[in-house]
């Protein structure tokens, strides 16, 4: 008879899990000890320093800010491209090192947990006291095997399919507790949002996300077998998607066994932020601010730790599990353990530490919390209000205007004839679900047709004479945006603004786009106009340019890059502001405008700000902020 295969080793899940946190709480302070050395080293050295590096190559590029605009300046400068590399090597370091420090220590906390007593041990000495002696080397042995890992790994060239892995699959697939040094990876909201408004697209991208969570859970366990067994990266991500063959279900409850608790923690730690503030604005509102302060540098201490913890918990639950499923070999040996004395000193540096970070974070805090909305930021309808009608329509410039908008974004294309329409695609697919462009239309024929949305408005492309005259019969501002396509003629922006000047009064409106020659050729025309730059993506500094606002996209603003703007003499707009927190937040950093969908939400939110008395809004919004982007 034929033999049968042998059977899979199982994937324990209730035992990984179990693992994981009985593990990585029995020594509780030498846990957090771990986690606050590698989470401080991680975000005060290793991200400044990144960022650092990648200011350095934009300047060494000839630039201010790397932006959509830039880049192509940037790829065709050497010394820019190198530092960049070089940043981005250093960033997979970092990454890697973490992570497998975190496994390693992991895996020889679970070589101890079963480990029989050593040669010399007394024979009354209890289990619970060798897996403590062997716990408190855990760290020096799991350094020593970081080491060596990882000095086979420089001698590999399959390490190079780190950098995809841990900069793009990794945080894009957002399986599992991620990392402060890939924040930045991310899909920015306003394209994210752009595929979200037609079905078909919504689809595809739902799907890719979907896709890359899966893979995200195949390969799981890639460091984990990189730290137990003497592997390339290659074979590492081979053996883990092996491992997880039909175990994704598993492998997610692994994950979500890790996840759900730390989730519930960081609320309680939200709520016992907020608490106290709530009854200091009640009975004493002039301590407020100190209180708000002190609370949210502390609360920024414990969540970094609080994520830290739970991150060695979910490396020790991966190790517990791939340990399983591999049947790899476990460590045989530990580092002796560091002498009480040094511990005690360890203990004491990194307590201070935590001090003093709890209060510099505090001030800093003070002086966010202290900004007070003075009311004025403006609100822009974006491409009119879509509750009212089709976006770049008449009746959604009627619908803004009833709402309230102070002003009414909205996009403009030149047709093949030299006309001007509204109109924000490239095609008309979405909104018309026609091939074409209004680039290779007349004015005559971009008008005549019909767009719709999902909610069932109905409305013919306007010219943009038509709705200057029905803005000026409402007496209603505008931003309008010059979108191209690459067929203008070849003295577009004078035809646009004597058209404007035709029917209105260019002064009567702002300008901006995403074309810096665009912005450029308007100033140089009128420098009479408020014109602005669109910076959808921004690195460093303040990208230059002679407009007199930036609008930029919400991923790319800041408070401090709000600052260097405001330095220069220019205006801020964010764009696009959908979620009533953001616009709250930007309310109080006093920002020039706000570009939404819902401008009624909006101008909602900034007449409540306005009003703000006491602390615990302001102080809520920020601790939501932290807990979400721990």
């Amino acid at each position: 008879m034929p033999r049968s295969a042998p059977a899979r080793p199982p994937m324990p899940l209730r035992r990984s899990v179990a693992a994981g946190y009985r593990l990585s709480f029995r020594d509780l302070g030498r846990t957090i000890l771990l986690v606050a050395v590698t989470q401080g080293v991680v975000a005060l050295v290793a991200a400044p320093l990144l960022v650092g590096l990648f200011g350095l190559a934009t300047r060494a590029s000839g630039l201010t800010a790397l932006t959509t605009t830039t880049i192509g300046t940037f790829l065709r400068n050497p010394a820019g491209i190198a530092l960049a590399v070089l940043s981005l090597v250093l960033v997979v370091v970092a990454l890697l090192l973490q992570a497998a420090l975190y496994a390693a220590v992991a895996v020889h906390r679970l070589a101890a947990d079963g480990r029989a007593p050593v040669a010399g041990e007394a024979a009354e000495t209890t289990e619970g006291d060798r897996a403590e002696r062997h716990d408190r080397s855990a760290e020096r042995a799991g350094l020593r095997l970081v080491r060596r890992r990882v000095a086979e790994l420089l001698r590999r060239p399959s390490s190079l399919l780190l950098v995809p892995y841990l900069l793009l699959l990794v945080p894009l697939g957002q399986a599992g507790i991620g990392s402060v040094l890939t924040r930045w990876v991310a899909v920015p909201a306003f394209v994210s949002d752009e595929l979200l408004k037609e079905p078909q697209n919504a689809a595809a991208y739902l799907l890719i996300l979907l896709v890359l969570w899966w893979l995200n859970l195949r390969l799981i366990l890639t460091v984990p077998m990189l730290v137990l067994e003497p592997i390339g990266v290659g074979a590492a991500l081979a053996r883990s998607w092996r491992l997880t063959r039909w175990r994704s279900l598993r492998t997610a409850g692994l994950l979500i066994a890790v996840l759900v608790p730390m989730a519930v923690a960081l609320g309680l730690i939200g709520l016992l932020t907020v608490l106290p503030v709530v009854v200091t604005d009640a009975v004493a509102p002039g301590s407020s601010p100190v209180v708000a302060a002190v609370a949210l540098g502390i609360a920024q201490v414990l969540v970094l730790l609080t994520v830290g913890v739970f991150l060695m918990v979910q490396a020790q639950t991966l190790v517990t599990a791939a340990q399983a499923a591999s049947r790899a070999p476990l460590p045989t040996s530990a580092a002796p353990a560091w002498p009480r004395v040094r511990r005690r000193i360890a203990a004491t540096v990194v307590a201070a530490g935590l001090v003093l970070g709890a209060g510099g974070a505090g001030v800093a805090a003070g002086g966010t919390l202290a900004e007070r909305a003075d009311g004025a930021t403006l609100v822009l309808a974006h491409r009119g209000f879509v509750d009212g009608g089709v976006e770049n329509t008449i009746p959604a410039l009627d619908a803004a205007h009833r709402a309230g908008a102070d002003l009414v974004e909205m996009d403009v294309q030149q047709t093949e004839d030299g006309g001007w329409v509204l109109m924000h695609d490239a095609d008309l697919r979405r909104l018309a679900g026609i091939d074409g462009s209004v680039g290779r239309m007349t004015t005559e024929e971009a008008t005549a047709v019909t767009v719709r949305d999902e909610a069932g408005h109905r409305a013919r492309i306007p010219s943009l004479e038509e709705y200057l005259r029905r803005a000026d019969e409402l007496d209603q501002a505008l931003l309008i945006e010059v979108k191209l396509h690459g067929g203008e003629s070849a003295d577009y922006v004078r035809e646009l603004l004597e058209l404007i000047d035709r029917v209105d009064d260019a002064r009567d409106h702002i300008y901006h786009s995403l074309s810096a020659d665009a912005v450029a050729r308007i100033k140089e025309l009128r420098p009479d106009l408020t014109v602005g730059f669109i910076v959808p993506l921004a690195y460093g500094g303040v990208p230059e340019t002679p407009a007199d606002f930036l609008v930029l996209e919400q991923s790319a603003y800041d408070a401090s890059r709000r600052d260097a703007v405001w330095d220069q003499g220019k205006g801020v707009l964010v764009w696009t502001v959908q979620d009533p927190a953001a616009m709250r937040a930007l309310y109080r950093d006093n920002v020039d405008g706000i570009i939404t969908d819902h401008p009624d939400t909006g101008l909602t939110e900034r007449t409540a700000v306005a009003g703000e008395t006491g602390m615990a809004d302001r102080l809520g919004d920020a601790v939501d902020r932290l807990l979400a982007t721990p």
